[in-house]
């Protein structure tokens, strides 16, 4: 792949060819270099070892299926992770906690562990890391995910979604641990650099893939300025396109466009909320899709006219397009 994008950069009738990185793979690297700090580094190194015991011994494997019996907890096996697979670290974490009782059961049980291998428990403060460590990684989990599929372009979907990781899922609480505190610090700091997030590029294809794609368009990840910048070179990129020579003026913004809608919407839509499973609500914070809303129509620009579709979003946004493109049809040609 970079070969053949090296040979593109090097045919002059291809202009300027723009390299994407791998968002998955690049996500990865943010990940394993956050975790690969103490605490967080010792806690997983420990709980790797204590899975390894009982992946190794049958007497203690046999032994934590009788604990959970007493303890009517989930049946579920210890998982080993993975060192070429970040998320299998999560699921490690994640089950140890959920065992949690029933493995410190059979690892005081003399009759089944030994007094050397006592010592492989984690320590009270090891057992907050791993839970916290667990809850933070389980939305990136979810991300990759989202990443992965077929209508969900990723071009178009990395850069609200870590503006939204950040904003709602990586900031600091009180109630946290200097641990957590600090793997989130580390987690935004690989995210910032490894995604050029600051200083963000407004003209990047990554931005004008956002603006395009329907349940973001709005850019709120974006400044005021910063968000007009973006719609500016939008306008632009569409005259080009249109190769017709007619102007597209930008739009002209109201400053929070849905600000009122949504705070209305929120308390009535929160019986609902309540109901949404985890995996839900991860996907909901991650996309922050525009809420719906009736607006007068207007005699605006074929980008404030998008600006201003409301049309509901039930697939991906090349679903969207195909259904919507002769509605935005200078628009549309961005997409191709």
């Amino acid at each position: 792949m970079v070969r053949c994008a090296d040979l593109l950069c090097s045919e002059e009738s291809w202009g300027v060819v723009e390299g994407v990185r791998c968002a998955g793979h690049t996500l990865q690297l943010c990940i394993a270099g956050a975790i690969k700090h103490d605490p967080v580094l010792r806690t997983v190194a420990a709980s790797r070892r204590l899975v390894g015991h009982f992946k190794r011994s049958a007497k203690a494997t046999a032994a934590l299926r009788d604990k959970q019996k007493q303890q009517n907890l989930p049946e579920h096996k210890l998982i080993q992770d993975v060192a070429t697979r970040w998320n299998s670290t999560c699921f490690m974490l994640e089950r140890l906690v959920e065992q949690r009782w029933a493995v410190a059961a059979v690892l005081s049980d003399p009759s089944i562990t030994k007094r050397a291998d006592r010592i492989l428990d984690l320590t009270p403060q090891q057992w907050i890391v791993a839970e916290e460590t667990a809850t933070i990684l389980k939305p990136l989990i979810t991300l990759t995910e989202l990443l992965s599929e077929e209508d969900n372009t990723s071009l178009s979907t990395i850069i609200p979604m870590l503006m939204n990781v950040k904003r709602h899922h990586l900031i600091n609480r009180e109630e946290e641990t200097p641990a957590i505190r600090e793997l989130k610090r580390k987690m935004v700091e690989e995210i910032d650099q490894r995604f050029e997030l600051t200083p963000l590029d407004v003209t990047s294809v990554q931005v004008l893939a956002a603006a395009v794609d329907p349940r973001f368009k709005q850019l709120k990840f974006l400044e005021n300025d910063k968000r007009n910048a973006a719609y500016m070179e939008l306008a632009n990129l569409t005259r080009r396109l249109t190769q017709a020579g007619a102007a597209v003026n930008p739009p002209q913004l109201m400053e929070n466009p849905l600000e009122g809608t949504s705070r209305s919407q929120e308390g009535a839509a929160a019986p609902a909320e309540n109901r949404k499973t985890d995996k839900q609500r991860d996907i909901d914070m991650l996309l922050s899709m525009d809420e719906e809303e009736v607006v007068e129509a207007n005699e605006m620009s074929e980008i404030q006219d998008y600006l201003n579709d409301k049309t509901k979003v039930d697939s991906g946004p090349l679903s969207w397009w195909k259904k919507n493109s002769e509605r935005y049809p200078k628009l549309a040609d961005c997409n191709t």
